[in-house]
């Protein structure tokens, strides 16, 4: 009876192995389809939803960009040399150093990056018939804190109080360390003839309407140079308008200053959304890279695959675990 048990018993689990080895493929083979239908389709989901994102996105950025054009913006840093920002409302950072300066055929003093570039614009204003007069050039703030203090003393002597002669003297002058001649970037200028010819003060908005503040307007752009404080910008600037005052920012800033009509301050405004834009389309073309996003695909495919294989291997030990202890319940029964 032993021995007949024990033949059963092993003819028993060679059919049930047998059995089971010849069904696990077929359901291996379902689960690794099923998984990869789920990834599949969980990736054509995902992209489609991307694809979604992105058009999106494109059409915001298509709509900011009939604000600034792209195609036309100047390629800026806002840490550029000659883009500092220096004004009513924006006290210098640190004045240049006096190694920095370079001095003009007429003697002033000017950044000395710029030398070059305000003798090309005047040997052009003298060739078109308008030479130029330099009024005024780099100042440094000790200098500007005298001439200050001096006009405001002045207007206490005629009776004002102090308060009142500060007052009217930041109409005029421009507060110590606020002044863009601390720069060495800007200059004051106008023609021979309004020079020899004006009636009243020198530097008014007069200037603007001649043949020689017409040509600044028109061709300064040419050789870096912007009208820094435009007529009808007080609100922005809060200085009014200066036909005679210019400013270097670069020949590709100034020619697109002038062009839309926008102040230097505006133009700094759209310099920072035109940065920020284009440092979040690298920052999204990175993440949404076709071969980082096939990565994961296949990573996750693997790991599916992986966990299938695993969870057969265990159906098939726990599956002989279970038929063996069942044949062995059974033969100890037979032998009782």
């Amino acid at each position: 009876m032993a021995a007949a048990a024990g033949f059963l018993f092993l003819v028993l689990l060679t059919i049930q192995v047998n059995r089971v080895t010849a069904v696990t493929p077929i359901k291996n083979l379902s689960i690794a389809r099923s998984t990869t239908q789920t990834v599949t389709s969980a990736t054509t989901e995902s992209s489609s939803q991307t694809s979604t994102e992105y058009s999106e996105d494109a059409q915001e950025q298509a709509a900011i960009s009939d604000e600034v054009n792209e195609d036309d913006f100047p390629t800026v840093s806002l840490n550029d040399w000659s883009l500092a920002l220096v004004g009513p409302k924006n006290k210098i950072v640190s004045e240049i150093a006096q190694e920095d300066l370079g001095k003009l055929s007429n003697g002033y003093l000017v950044d000395k990056r710029i030398v070059s570039a305000y003798e090309e614009l005047a040997e052009a204003a003298k060739v078109a018939g308008h030479p130029l007069v330099m009024v005024s050039a780099y100042r440094s703030v000790e200098y500007q804190q005298e001439i200050f203090d001096a006009n405001v003393n002045s207007l206490i002597r005629q009776g004002n109080t102090k308060e009142e002669a500060i007052r009217i003297t930041k109409l005029t002058f421009t507060e110590p360390g606020y002044s863009e001649h601390h720069t060495g970037l800007a200059i004051d200028v106008i023609d021979e003839d309004w020079y020899q010819n004006h009636t009243g003060e020198l530097l008014n908005e007069g200037f603007g309407v001649t043949d020689g503040g017409k040509w600044l307007q028109a061709h300064a752009r040419e050789y870096g140079f912007i009208i820094r404080y435009p007529k009808g910008k007080h609100d922005i600037t809060q200085i009014d308008y200066e036909p005679w005052h210019l400013r270097y920012v670069g020949v590709e800033v100034a020619t697109y200053i002038e062009e839309h009509e926008v102040t230097f301050e505006e133009f700094l405004d759209e310099a920072k959304e035109h940065i920020t834009r284009k440092e979040a389309e690298l920052s999204y073309h990175e993440l949404a890279d076709p071969l980082q996003e096939d990565w994961i695909f296949t990573n996750s495919l693997t790991r599916n695959q992986e966990n299938s294989q695993r969870a057969q291997e265990e159906l098939l030990m726990s599956g002989g675990d279970l038929f063996a202890k069942n044949v062995f319940s059974q033969t100890k029964e037979v032998k009782k």
